[in-house]
């Protein structure tokens, strides 16, 4: 890995491109996955996406036009199986780029970018395993934490390339915040990093008799977080939405939006609460300190204390409601819609095709 990336502003010509994602679950990587494969083909691009048999990006996927879709049966990360079927399909496209995200794809379809001589990008979404990584060409954290820990871990600035997470959700037109809280939004997966647990003590805390919590999502502690809340006494408060397919309408539907993460590397569902002009609090992660500030939201502590504080004090202050959500709005449209980030994809993809001589050495062990 012995070359440095150029920077581009130009528009790109039309690339092949094979997108591949193994996981299986869907969560924020896997978004990021189904929102990049369609806005590249979107842009006019030639597209591959690679997913893991009958994983609900494949199935998302599979109703797009004009994207040609390949799908692997993979049994775990050493699958011995799975990287022959990955060349066959890469082989077969012939793309100029091999974008991958987390882990399991980049070490998957590592063989196929040595063999076939094709520059891989990985999207790395967390602080990663290097040892799944040997075959990166170009490393693209979304945020500079990730980014320091890859040059921490010996890997060169030339091959590392920031480039954050993005929502394919148009941002609404106009602010409308109002006066009052009555339906408090979040969503995700149902598992303990998550903080729902946390939310949900949080929540009944309050003294408001007109506020409800609505949770979308769905996961191994759902049975946990209902039997949580049937304890707190909340009875009709809490609202379990269920695994919502169209978040944006359900987030629309929110006064107050909340990101209770007790670990977060990025954090997608911020966005598309900044992109729905929501006033958001959120937790002190990796990812949502890095978007966003005490101007453009309420940030606390991991904790049942602190998170009470937050919505109280959001709660009861409607003017900084309003001013948060439309600070909160517009760094999204400068900095995280789909049409400022995967430009930056295009143009990191056309510095490394077009490089004469591209060494693809191994990332450090």
């Amino acid at each position: 890995m012995g070359y440095s990336i150029p920077s581009s502003d130009t528009d790109q010509g039309r690339m092949k491109i094979c997108v591949i994602m193994l996981a299986r679950k869907f969560g924020g990587a896997e978004r990021f996955y189904v929102d990049l494969t369609n806005g590249l083909v979107r842009r006019g691009h030639e597209v591959l996406a690679i997913s893991n048999v009958r994983s609900k990006a494949a199935l998302r996927l599979e109703k797009r036009a004009n994207l040609q879709c390949g799908s692997v049966r993979v049994l775990g990360p050493w699958d011995p199986l799975a990287p022959r079927n990955i060349l066959k399909l890469v082989r077969d496209f012939a793309p100029d780029i091999i974008q991958t995200s987390l882990g399991r794809a980049a070490h998957l379809a590592g063989p196929a970018a040595r063999q076939l001589n094709i520059p891989l990008v990985a999207h790395t979404h967390d602080f990663v395993d290097l040892k799944y990584f040997r075959s990166a060409t170009v490393f693209t954290p979304t945020t500079r934490a990730q980014r320091d820990y890859l040059a921490n871990q010996g890997i060169g600035a030339g091959n590392i390339r920031l480039i954050p997470n993005f929502s394919s959700f148009p941002p609404v037109t106009e602010i409308n915040c109002q006066p009052e809280v009555r339906k408090i939004v979040a969503h995700g997966r149902f598992v303990h990093k998550k903080g729902f647990d946390m939310l949900l003590r949080s929540f009944g805390r309050l003294a408001g008799e007109n506020m409800r919590l609505y949770l979308a999502g769905d996961g191994a502690e759902r049975r946990r977080l209902m039997d949580l809340a049937a304890a707190l006494n909340l009875g009709d408060k809490v609202c379990f939405a269920g695994w919502q397919d169209d978040i944006r309408s359900f987030l629309l539907k929110g006064d107050l939006f909340v990101l209770p993460s007790r670990y977060e590397p990025f954090g997608i569902a911020v966005l598309e609460a900044m992109a729905c002009g929501i006033p958001i609090i959120a937790t002190k992660c990796h990812g949502p300190v890095e978007i966003l500030d005490n101007d453009s939201a309420w940030l606390c502590d991991a904790d049942e204390d602190a998170l009470t504080a937050a919505l109280e004090t959001a709660i009861s202050d409607p003017d900084g409601r309003r001013q948060r959500a439309l600070t909160a709005w517009t760094s999204f449209r400068e900095r995280y819609a789909a049409d400022r980030v995967i430009p930056e994809f295009e143009n990191l993809y056309e510095s490394v095709r077009t490089r004469e001589g591209t060494d693809l050495k191994s990332a450090p062990a």
